[in-house]
């Protein structure tokens, strides 16, 4: 899924293949072209078909398509067009694609085969991608949140039960539209936010996601009924501060901190670490200061590996001590801003940052001190975050390819 799991660290922890060492060598493996002004977006999803016995690339476009492509070769499988523009990243649970559209519909899609196997329609247009998880023994749950179409609705979070779920596939579970300051007009708060599925110290199951403007804070609901946990308020000094980007949840126990931590970065330029029992701050990170007053709407999430972070920001990459927040180094300006999350891949001591710019341009850089290992100019602005498995980086651009890169082989 988004970020590569629940947490939304990502990290790639099971191949190492590609590190900061091989970085420069990559190269493109495979280009597949979706149909004509069809741009990606949205990120791609990577798991092994067990049916299939294959390992596959699920993709979705804004034209709709959403579509399934074998890894090594590029292949379409399937493709199943026509559901809307889609931004949010599928998530992929069992044998289970689910994705959200701005057609106003979460989609349930046989992951071997592309067949519908259900749908659950709302209201509102669907940002955020979808996170699977299970917060009791009846089966999966899929957690969104809709950015609304009406004064009356505004957005909402929600919980749905997933393909398998005993209380019946694609049924609600529970929606939260409780919002602090719930403003008025079409897009009156809801959230654009990607959530993060995680437990606190007392073995409760939170949901994590941001809200949109005009209330601009940090949500924790339980997971099981949609009750609010706990509210941060981010910085507000404008009319366009929300907190759009996707948390990246450290657990508790790590680094340190008992309770947890949640890391995430609103529209006010801060980076903020808040503490995952209470929504405490622990420290923030004036990213706005740290470029010299570089402007830029956050909306990129935040890389945990071990006990540092990794944070875009306008033109810069950042790598951050989690404890403290102390700055460890920025790389040198990219052409354009970063939209797009980081991805990190390697083995210790080798692990190499993955991340496209607004230029159309993938970068790789070494985690240890910022250093540029590699660069692909793909012509088209790149919003979406790489997938990285089985020696492969996976990315798409608005040129409406999909690009997998990986070592030549011999």
């Amino acid at each position: 899924m988004f970020e590569d799991n629940p947490l939304h660290t990502g990290v790639q922890p099971n191949d190492p293949t590609i590190g900061a060492s091989s970085a420069a060598h990559l190269q493109v493996k495979w280009k597949s072209h979706a149909t004509a002004f069809d741009d990606v977006w949205s990120s791609s999803a990577v798991a092994f078909n067990a049916q299939l016995d294959a390992t596959l690339v699920y993709t979705a476009t804004s034209a709709g398509t959403i579509a399934a492509r074998d890894l090594n070769t590029g292949t379409v499988i399937w493709s199943d067009p026509g559901n809307g523009a889609i931004v949010a990243s599928p998530a992929v649970s069992g044998n289970t694609v689910y994705v959200g559209s701005e057609g106003h519909q979460l989609l349930a899609l046989d992951a071997a085969t592309g067949a519908r196997q259900c749908s659950f329609s709302l209201d509102g247009a669907i940002f955020s991608s979808p996170v699977v998880g299970f917060v009791d023994d009846t089966g999966p749950v899929v957690f969104f949140g809709d950015t609304g179409t009406s004064e009356d609705s505004a957005g909402h979070e929600w919980a749905i039960n997933g393909v398998g779920n005993a209380d019946g596939a694609c049924t609600r579970r529970w929606v939260f539209n409780s919002w602090t300051m719930k403003g008025s007009g079409v897009l009156a708060t809801g959230s654009w936010s990607s959530p993060a599925l995680t437990t606190d110290s007392a073995g409760q199951t939170l949901l994590i996601f941001g809200s949109a403007n005009p209330d601009d804070a940090v949500y924790a609901l339980d997971a099981q009924d949609g009750t609010l946990v706990w509210r941060f308020q981010t910085t507000v000094t404008g009319s366009d501060q929300d907190v759009g980007a996707a948390p990246t949840i450290s657990p508790p126990g790590v680094n340190g901190f008992p309770d947890g931590v949640v890391y995430v970065d609103g529209k006010d330029m801060i980076e903020y670490a808040l503490d995952l029992g209470t929504g405490t701050k622990i420290w923030s990170f004036n990213l706005h200061k740290a470029t010299g007053g570089e402007n830029a709407n956050c909306q990129s999430a935040t890389a945990l590996i071990g006990n540092r972070i990794v944070v875009p920001y306008a033109r810069y990459v950042f790598k951050l001590d989690a404890d403290t927040g102390r700055q460890i180094w920025r790389s040198l300006p990219a052409p354009s801003i970063y939209y797009a999350s980081p991805a990190i891949s390697g083995a210790s001591s080798n692990q190499v940052i993955f991340i496209g710019d607004a230029d159309g341009i993938e970068h790789a850089y070494r985690l240890q001190d910022g250093a540029q290992m590699f660069q692909l100019k793909t012509g088209g602005s790149i919003y979406a975050t790489a997938a990285i498995a089985d020696g492969t980086v996976i990315f798409g651009a608005d040129t409406g390819y999909l690009y997998a890169l990986s070592e030549p082989t011999t």
